[in-house]
């Protein structure tokens, strides 16, 4: 029998932060994934559901691939929040912040109908100290009746649009990660969000290109950021950012581009904790993405580089809770 030790080391490493993240749901009654988990300082429940597959198909991006390709009924969608709501009970008086995904657009009908959307957005009010629901989704399906309703649903909590920015150079979006969103297209879904009073949380990919050098990296994220701070700032819209350092997915059609360089390197963290600092001194939150989501190729991500040592990750989670602002001794 294993020592009790040995047991919560198991609970620890299957169900806390380490749990993993790249695998299907079994069932179409249970999500991929879900972790109440710290988040900028809330205590978050993040819920990735397991709905009809994403209908874009980005280079960079294999997460829709563990999806259905045919529609999960509304009923099963609303189980799998059961579910998860069932299993953390004795978390629920502590939970203020929700977070709802579906590994693509959780406001496209045709993947996630909106009667489900609206029915655990509901539940979600009886959560007495949630102040704030985040609802993951491409921001052409962004529609002004919908995001009312949500807020209408939740009266105590602001709604907060998470989405993939990715980068403000059009020619990477295009051709490099086959994103099919114009900038206009985006601050077309801004002006929505600013229309019904809703926040902002963007994705920036840092290092999107695998053919950037270090230094190319750091400016582009720096004038993809300075893109949405003026963009947000002109339509009221608070911002909030999360810098995810590229990695390589694999079998995704970027990991063919990635092998296709000379002596391809992934983002170093270290650039990428650089970045985050300025973006901070600006007043804007932001968070440094550091999970591969159980998809890298080995050797894809900022592990395998030169400056890279575990001793990074600790200041890292202190600075995503916010309780450092800085980096010291990199």
């Amino acid at each position: 029998m294993e020592s009790l030790s040995e047991y919560v080391k198991h609970l620890y490493n299957e169900f806390g932060q380490r749990k993993p993240m790249g695998f299907a749901a079994e069932r179409r009654d249970r999500p991929h994934f879900f972790l109440h988990r710290t988040f900028l300082g809330d205590q978050d429940l993040l819920v990735i559901f397991n709905s009809k597959r994403c209908r874009y198909q980005c280079n960079f991006c294999q997460l829709p691939a563990k999806s259905s390709r045919e529609l999960i009924p509304a009923s099963d969608l609303v189980k799998q929040f059961e579910y998860v709501v069932t299993e953390l009970k004795h978390s629920l008086s502590i939970i203020n912040r929700v977070t709802l995904a579906n590994e693509g657009s959780i406001l496209d009908r045709d993947t996630f109908p909106e009667e489900a959307l609206f029915t655990i957005l509901e539940s979600i009010a009886e959560i007495r100290l949630v102040h704030r629901v985040v609802l993951e989704s491409r921001l052409e399906f962004c529609d002004e009746a919908i995001l009312n309703k949500a807020k209408v649903l939740n009266p105590r909590a602001t709604l907060d649009l998470l989405t993939g920015f990715e980068t403000v150079d059009e020619n990477i979006r295009d051709n490099i990660l086959f994103k099919r969103q114009t900038l206009a297209q985006f601050t077309t879904g801004l002006d929505i969000l600013a229309g019904v009073g809703a926040e902002l949380t963007c994705y920036i990919l840092f290092k999107p290109d695998p053919a950037m050098t270090d230094f190319e990296a750091v400016e582009e994220a720096m004038r993809s950021f300075r893109f949405l701070k003026s963009a947000c700032e002109s339509r009221n819209i608070s911002l909030r950012i999360r810098l995810n350092p590229m990695y390589v997915a694999s079998g995704s059609k970027w990991e063919q581009m990635a092998r296709k360089i000379p002596h391809y390197k992934s983002p170093r963290l270290t650039d990428v904790m650089r970045v985050a600092e300025e973006i901070r001194s600006t007043g804007i939150p932001v968070y440094i993405g550091i999970s591969s989501e159980g998809l890298d190729i080995d050797g894809g991500t900022f592990h395998s580089r030169e400056d890279f040592k575990s001793e990074l990750i600790r200041p890292i989670k202190l600075f995503n809770d916010g309780k450092i602002d800085r980096f010291t001794g990199r």
